[in-house]
């Protein structure tokens, strides 16, 4: 009677985790044939909302209303300058990630009291 017998190799394969940073580049070099929407989708959600929301919530909750709409319209502009100067899609991202964190400390901000 014959008997089969299987061997494997004892290869030990370790994979690394992948950082945050790592991630991040991947997702937004994925993205580089969608960057005309990311341009749009930035330009759109700042304009018509993320700019008036933050200035409206932060005067009806008697907040630091210059110093919040300076910071709002600073990181407005650098959206519009880097989307028009055809930046890459990382920096699009980027910028577009740190906006909506930035509007979300104003608001956040405004709703401590500060």
């Amino acid at each position: 009677m014959a008997t089969l017998t299987i061997t494997t190799a004892t290869n030990s394969v370790t994979a690394t985790p992948e950082s945050l940073w790592t991630k991040y580049l991947n997702f937004a070099d994925a993205q580089k044939p969608n960057h005309l929407v990311w341009f749009l989708f930035s330009i759109v959600l700042h304009a018509g909302a993320l700019v008036p929301l933050t200035f409206i919530i932060v005067y009806v909750l008697g907040g630091a209303v210059l110093p919040s709409l300076a910071v709002s319209m600073l990181i407005f502009f650098a959206n519009i300058v880097a989307n028009m100067s055809s930046a890459s899609t990382r920096v699009t991202i980027f910028l577009f990630g740190f906006s909506l964190m930035a509007h979300a400390t104003i608001i956040l901000l405004a709703l401590a009291g500060v």
